[in-house]
């Protein structure tokens, strides 16, 4: 079971009201399974107020029924409350001061406040039981008959989103690349849930060419947030390893440059000492970090070269605290199906 923090700016009602929460794009709720434990934060200049919790109780579906004012959020999933209350943020600190911990409680709450642009916000198993102490709390009860309408979907228009889904919309048959990025991260994070997909299979091969690097037992993220208002594609965690993945949809170019080497810094500074990745509450996390950049595969490689030695120099200062490595991995569509190449390997920078 994971957390999440589903955000909205205006239409935490309609949210209640349908029990069904949607986004614009498909990756942002591709990693949110059956059971998981999810809360609605709206956060706008009158209320702060976060909802929950729910259980979610049908994983991520495409429909075009339009239950939000102004807005078509098409990629859905469907809540269902759990003694269903609200809290506003203060509440969060007055929980920190309960349990003698109000850094973490601060962290929190900055967490929702800078990220409320987001669909979802994944949380640590740390963060989402806090929530869920806090709202035992000072949660205010939410009277149920508010928000019992049932939801009709649009008729012949509710679709399961799955691998097939994803294959027909960005026309694999016949095209060599996704259309978005969401999509290609929204494919991997729902191969990645099936341990007898090829792909589960080539993730595995990839990590395990680092020591104590195992799929199976690590914690698979999207859009993961180390500690500023700037989420990763996937991040997968283990004792020993934080693994970024940066997904490119396009071949490597100069024009991705600029962007690259902010990710980079970004992703590499802020991991080293995120409170997120924390173990047993130890603040300095010194996992080696293996940097991951996939794009689309190509003929001409000699700006792989460049990356490269951004990397090297960007990690430089940081190398005498842990072991920095990169890899350039390239994605192609081969009989309608995803598979990774190795382009570099392995440019290990060591403590």
């Amino acid at each position: 079971m994971r957390y999440y923090v589903l955000t909205t700016t205006k239409f935490a009602d309609q949210c209640l009201k349908f029990q069904t929460y949607g986004s614009t794009n498909s990756n942002w709720l591709s990693n949110i399974e059956l059971g998981d434990i999810v809360f609605i934060s709206q956060f706008n200049y009158k209320s702060q107020d976060i909802y929950g919790p729910f259980k979610v109780f049908e994983s991520l579906f495409y429909d075009k029924k339009i239950i939000y004012p102004e807005q078509k959020y098409y990629y859905r999933i469907k809540i269902k409350p759990i003694n269903l209350k609200s809290i506003e943020e203060t509440d969060l600190y007055l929980q920190g001061i309960k349990n003698k911990n109000i850094n973490f409680a601060f962290q929190l709450i900055n967490l929702i406040q800078q990220n409320k642009h987001l669909h979802s916000i994944s949380l640590t198993e740390e963060e989402g039981k806090f929530l869920l102490k806090t709202i035992d709390n000072y949660g205010k009860n939410i009277k149920d008959k508010k928000y019992d309408k049932n939801y009709t979907r649009n008729n012949g228009g509710s679709i399961k989103v799955d691998l097939k889904f994803l294959k027909d919309k960005n026309r694999l048959f016949k095209k060599s690349s996704f259309s978005s990025e969401s999509d290609l991260e929204s494919y991997i994070m729902l191969s990645l849930k099936n341990k007898n997909n090829k792909l589960f299979k080539d993730f595995s091969e990839i990590l395990n060419s680092y020591p104590k690097n195992n799929l199976p037992a690590s914690t698979v993220y999207n859009q993961f947030i180390f500690g500023n208002a700037y989420p990763s594609d996937i991040v997968i965690i283990n004792d020993k390893n934080t693994n970024i993945f940066e997904l490119k949809k396009d071949h490597l170019s100069s024009l991705m440059l600029e962007m690259i080497k902010r990710e980079f810094k970004k992703y590499c500074y802020y991991s080293l000492y995120s409170r997120r990745l924390a173990i047993q509450e130890k603040l300095e996390i010194k996992r080696r970090t293996n940097f991951f950049l996939v794009v689309l595969k190509q003929e001409d490689q000699k700006f792989h070269k460049t990356i490269s030695n951004e990397f090297k120099n960007i990690t430089k200062p940081i190398n005498n605290l842990r072991e920095n490595n990169f890899n350039i991995l390239e994605y192609y569509i081969a009989n309608n199906e995803l598979t990774l190449a190795t382009a570099i390997k392995d440019i290990k920078n060591y403590p």
